[in-house]
């Protein structure tokens, strides 16, 4: 039995905890995990207390408690009557008072609907497990969000709250969407804020002599959407975790006065005025950076594990340790998580995870009562080490057997090669797909015209260098659910006589090319096809193989059911596809490239449509008024008939700055759709 015969027969070290959502956690060996309290409604926040309780926000108003192995029936305190819950407004953040609880106080930040939606940090007094609303004293509020613009004010509403050691709070909110904000000092939104325990500012602040009101508050700015505030408990500095736009993922240090850039940068920048961040990673790793909190200075943690900064992603599922003194060490602690939100030391030594399990509160797609806390617990035998393998993956591509012996002629005879119609745009790469289906399975279709495929089809995806053929990356996909796989990436040798396992995600400009940027991504135990963004792009459907015949070769060799072809009425064309129309071209260029985000559940929020089945989005585009603000152009809409320089479509992938598309992150090169596109726009006639 060879290695990938082993790794289909799923062996890996994983822990089966059979309660709640979470189904299998994968844990580094020395880590057990089991979920402590499921059916979580709408979490946001936690608190663990000294004496072992724990105290858990629901965004929709709730605080619940959790004792002594049970959830509490009856929530602490409720304050849904007074809140706007839409999206990610609620309860959104919690602290103890740092002496507490000889001060019994509890702080809450909250996005009030009263008399204007705004935020509002107030203190209660903690009895017990009944916090008194009565007793609530208001210490600050917000703007009105109404007054702030951006294209949906009910987003990145940040929420991180911690004490410092100078006994004041600090306190982080999000842009609210309306990304310059974050570099105005007239308003609170995309903000580090400090104010003593009475909500007072201190005179201190590093603005207050230049600022007015409640803006004196301000000690950072340039912030997105903070999801983790935390003080290093050796150093006293200030950790923030940064959810970033689409290009990275940031970890910062937080400085008093401190400008961090966004909108005008994201990820590290060479701009004098901005402070980098300590760590970055793009999508490749994580789409959305989660709460992050200290190892703690004591038993059971091994010596070398103690002060490491734990942090989570809310996306990708993991969770990782980095050391604050030297960023780039990190190791994987877990993986299988489900939309972590919290990370939390608790006072035996062991961390408590909070996960949400759904998405923000929207009326489509939000999931009530799905979140659950998970407690895991370290051994002392555990020491600090190199990041082992990926379970279950052989360490070469020479040892999964599906290739042949020699190795650069491709997959073995079981393999067949396929040509798509449009491949993603990858700068300074080009790539060879091929199939293999299990003994008499075919492929399916979705309502969203995406293949099903048989449990057991393995696909693989070779990336070549443009610049002298040679091999550069290999992507295995072994599929265990329809719209599911398995997934690692193994990166040829210089010597092309074979290639290894990339065990972790890395980020990098490609050899001799400094300009070109390639996400690699680490091995994936269930990746999920519809939401895959970045480092496994998956771009096979029935459409990308219509035009060429393939679908009907496909259908010939009973690969695929008769409906796949009746439902499967127009295919997708390259860009120098000359028989094609323009508009076709367009559209499946958007479509090959774009859907990633621009669809229903994407990160992008459905501003767009970019699937080529929703229907002609160019002609949509016409005359449309931008959602996600016009770029200061005068009589800017989505696309202007005849004006490129007004079409914010074709002036997003001009940018040169955090606001295009795709990311100036990922390549700085235009994208190879800009010439065709502004061809089109100008022969369009113009409005009259």
């Amino acid at each position: 039995m060879n290695a990938f015969t082993n790794f289909v027969c799923g062996v890996c070290f994983i822990l089966g905890l059979g309660v709640g959502g979470l189904s299998a956690l994968e844990l580094q060996p020395g880590f057990t995990g089991e979920v402590i309290a499921t059916e979580l409604n709408a979490a946001t926040a936690m608190i663990a207390l000294d004496d072992g309780r724990i105290f858990i926000a629901d965004q929709t108003g709730p605080i619940r408690v959790w004792q002594d192995g049970a959830l509490l029936a009856e929530p602490a305190l409720d304050l849904s009557a007074r809140l706007d819950t839409y999206w990610e407004r609620g309860l959104i953040g919690m602290a103890l008072a740092p002496n507490f609880p000889e001060q019994p106080h509890l702080y809450i930040l909250y996005v009030a609907k009263s008399p204007y939606t705004h935020h509002v940090v107030s203190r209660f007094r903690v009895e017990g497990n009944h916090i008194d609303p009565a007793s609530e004293q208001v210490l600050f509020e917000g703007d009105d969000q109404a007054t702030l613009g951006g294209r949906g004010p009910w987003a990145h509403q940040g929420g991180p709250m911690a004490f410092g050691p100078d006994g004041n709070l600090y306190i982080g909110l999000g842009e609210g969407s309306n990304s310059e904000m974050s570099q105005a000092l007239t308003t609170l939104q995309g903000k580090i804020l400090r104010i003593r325990p009475d909500g007072s500012i201190p005179e201190d602040n590093p603005f207050y002599e230049t600022t007015t009101g409640k803006y004196r508050a301000i000690w950072a700015y340039g912030i997105r959407n903070p999801f983790g505030l935390t003080f290093e408990p050796e150093t006293g500095r200030l950790w923030e975790t940064d959810v970033g736009q689409t290009s990275f993922e940031e970890i910062n240090l937080i400085e008093r006065g401190g400008n961090y850039g966004w909108p005008h940068a994201e990820g590290l920048s060479d701009d004098e005025r901005f402070v980098n961040p300590v760590h970055v990673y793009p999508p490749a790793v994580g789409r959305c950076i989660s709460g992050g909190a200290f190892v703690p200075d004591r038993a059971p943690w091994p010596a070398a594990w103690r002060g490491q900064f734990v942090y989570a992603d809310w996306t990708a599922n993991w969770l990782r340790a980095m050391d604050p003194n030297d960023p780039e060490k990190q190791i994987t602690i877990a993986r299988g998580l489900a939309g972590a939100v919290s990370v939390q030391p608790a006072p035996d030594g062991s961390l408590l995870v909070l996960n949400r399990n759904t998405i923000w509160r929207d009326p489509k797609r939000w999931k009530a009562d799905s979140g659950d806390l998970v407690r895991i617990r370290v051994s002392t035998a555990v020491e600090r080490a190199t990041q082992a393998a990926a379970p279950g993956w052989p360490p070469t591509l020479a040892d999964t057997g599906i290739y042949r012996v020699e190795l650069a002629k491709g997959p073995h005879a079981g393999f067949t090669e396929f040509k798509i119609a449009v491949t993603p745009w990858r700068p300074g790469t080009t790539t060879r797909n091929w199939i293999k289906l299990p003994l008499n399975g075919k492929l399916g279709m979705n309502a969203d015209g995406e293949f099903l495929f048989p449990a057991d089809t393995i696909m693989v995806q070779q990336h070549h260098r443009t610049s002298d053929e040679t091999l550069w990356e290999t992507h295995v996909f072994w599929f265990v659910g329809t719209r599911t796989a398995r997934a690692a990436a193994y990166r040829w040798n210089d010597a092309q006589t074979d290639a290894s396992l990339v065990s972790e995600p890395s980020y990098e400009p490609l050899p001799d090319e400094p300009s070109r940027k390639w996400l690699s991504p680490g091995p994936e135990a269930a990746l999920d096809l519809d939401n895959a963004m970045a480092g496994f792009l998956f771009s096979i459907n029935p459409r990308q193989l219509m035009r060429s015949g393939e679908l009907a070769t496909w259908h010939e060799r009973q690969w695929c059911d008769d409906s796949v072809i009746a439902a499967t009425d127009d295919g997708l064309a390259a860009l120098d596809d000359e028989e094609a129309p323009i508009a076709l071209r367009l559209r499946s260029y958007l479509d090959a490239n774009c859907v990633v985000c621009h669809r229903p559940g994407g990160s992008a929020r459905e501003i767009y449509d970019a699937r080529f089945l929703a229907g002609d989005l160019l002609t949509q585009m016409i005359g449309a008024d931008p959602k996600s603000g016009d770029l200061g152009i005068t009589g800017a809409k989505m696309i202007v008939p005849g004006d490129p320089e007004k079409s914010i479509l074709l002036q997003r992938l001009h940018r040169t700055d955090a606001l295009r598309m795709p990311p100036i992150a990922l390549s700085d090169e235009p994208a190879p759709v800009v010439s065709l596109l502004e061809a089109w726009i100008r022969s369009l006639p113009k409005e009259e």
